[in-house]
C-alpha cells in the first residue's frame, strides 16, 4: 500500500511544478512586451502623417570645367602674395558655402546665383564645406589651375524634403454686439486773434487793428487810418486841378493833404492749425486836397480825381506759429483804389483739434 500511494503522489508534484514554471514564464512575456511598448513611443496616424520624410543631406560635384571664353578673371584680374594674377573659379550654389584650398583663397565674391574665388596659379584642389550638409574635403579639380583663366564648378544640392501641414479649422461661436457705439467729436476750441496793421497805398501808410474770433470758422473786423482829419474845403476840382466849368487852371501852392479811413468785416474760415483765409466787406474813404495859392486867394480844393470813397472789399490769409499772427491783404474801395495790408500780432486760446463725447 505505501509503495502504491507515493507512486499517485509523484506525478501530482510534477504536474504543479509544470504549471507555476508556465505561470512564470507568461509573466516574464507581459512584463517585456510592456517594457517594449513604453521605449518605443507611439505615432498616432495624424503625426505619422505629419512626420517629415528623411532628406537627402549629401552634396557633390555635378560638374568642373573650364570656360575658355570668359575674360573674368583677365578683365578684373586679382593677384596674390606672389604678385601673380590669379585663376577665377565660379561656383554654382547658394552663398551659405564656404571654401578653403591649401594654397588659401585670395578674394571671394558673392554674385547673383553663383560664388567668384580668385585661387592662386597651380590649385589642385578646394574644400566645400555648408553649415547643414557637412564638408566635401580636397575635391581634386584633375589639373592645375593657371592664371587669369576662369572655371566653372556646379554642385548637385539634396532635395529638400517638402512637409505639408494641414489647416486646422476652429469654429467659435460670436456674440453680436447690438449696442451702437457713436463715434467722439473733434472739434476746434473758440479762440482770438489780435493783430496791429499797416495799409500801403499811394498816399502813404495807414494804420489799423484787427480783432478775429472763430473755432473752424468765425468773424472778424478790420479798421484802419491815416491819423489824418480831412480839410474844411472851399470847391472842386478835377484830377489835373481845373474847377468845373472853368477853362483857366488855377495856381496852385503844390501842398496836398490826404485823409483815409476804411471798415471791413466778414468771415474768416481754418484750413489748418496754421492757416486761415478771411473775406470781408465794408466802406472806405479816401479825400485828397490840393491848396490854391495866396495869389488865389488861398484855401483848398477838394480833387474829386483823386478822392476816393464807396463800398470797400477785402480779401486775405492769417498765419499763426505757435502764439505768433501774421497776416496779409488786399483791399480796394470801389476797384478804384487798391492797398496792400499786412498785420502782426497774438492768438488767444487754443486751435487745435480736441476729441469730446459724442451727444446723446
Amino acid at each position: 500500500m505505501l509503495n502504491n500511494s507515493s507512486r499517485t503522489i509523484n506525478p501530482c508534484f510534477s504536474l504543479r511544478k509544470v504549471a507555476l514554471c508556465v505561470a512564470y514564464t507568461v509573466a516574464l512575456c507581459c512584463l517585456s512586451l510592456q517594457d517594449a511598448r513604453a521605449a518605443v513611443p507611439f505615432l498616432s496616424a495624424a503625426e505619422a502623417a505629419d512626420a517629415p520624410a528623411p532628406a537627402d543631406s549629401t552634396f557633390s560635384v555635378e560638374s568642373f570645367r573650364q570656360l575658355p571664353t570668359d575674360v573674368s578673371a583677365f578683365i578684373d584680374a586679382v593677384r596674390d602674395l606672389n604678385d601673380e594674377a590669379c585663376a577665377l573659379l565660379k561656383v554654382v550654389a547658394p552663398a551659405d558655402f564656404a571654401f578653403s584650398s591649401p594654397l588659401g583663397i585670395v578674394e571671394r565674391r558673392d554674385k547673383v546665383g553663383e560664388i567668384w574665388l580668385f585661387l592662386p596659379k597651380g590649385t589642385k584642389s578646394i574644400t566645400l564645406k555648408h553649415p547643414q550638409w557637412g564638408v566635401l574635403r580636397d575635391y581634386a579639380f584633375g589639373t592645375k589651375l593657371e592664371s587669369r583663366m576662369t572655371y566653372e564648378m556646379r554642385l548637385r544640392l539634396p532635395q529638400t524634403a517638402v512637409v505639408e501641414k494641414h489647416d486646422t479649422v476652429v469654429y467659435t461661436q460670436t456674440i453680436v454686439d447690438t449696442v451702437t457705439v457713436t463715434p467722439p467729436r473733434r472739434v476746434v476750441p473758440l479762440h482770438l486773434y489780435t493783430l496791429l496793421t499797416a495799409s500801403m497805398h499811394t498816399d502813404g501808410p495807414s494804420w489799423g487793428a484787427m480783432i478775429a474770433v472763430m473755432s473752424r470758422h468765425g468773424g472778424y473786423v478790420h479798421a484802419s487810418t491815416n491819423l489824418r482829419s480831412g480839410k474844411k474845403t472851399i470847391g472842386a476840382c478835377n484830377r489835373e486841378g481845373y474847377r468845373d466849368g472853368a477853362t483857366v487852371k488855377p495856381y496852385y501852392s503844390g501842398s496836398t493833404h490826404t485823409s483815409e479811413y476804411a471798415v471791413t468785416a466778414g468771415l474768416i474760415h481754418r484750413i489748418n492749425a496754421n492757416f486761415n483765409v478771411f473775406e470781408g466787406v465794408g466802406y472806405a474813404k479816401q479825400t485828397t486836397a490840393w491848396q490854391l495859392a495866396k495869389s488865389e486867394g488861398g484855401g483848398w480844393l477838394r480833387n474829386d480825381g483823386l478822392t476816393h470813397k464807396g463800398v470797400a472789399a477785402e480779401i486775405g490769409v492769417l498765419f499763426t506759429k505757435g502764439r505768433l499772427s501774421v497776416s496779409a491783404s488786399t483791399l480796394t474801395i470801389g476797384g478804384s483804389q487798391w492797398q496792400g495790408c499786412v498785420g502782426i500780432g497774438i492768438r488767444i486760446g487754443k486751435n487745435s483739434v480736441i476729441t469730446k463725447p459724442a451727444k446723446r
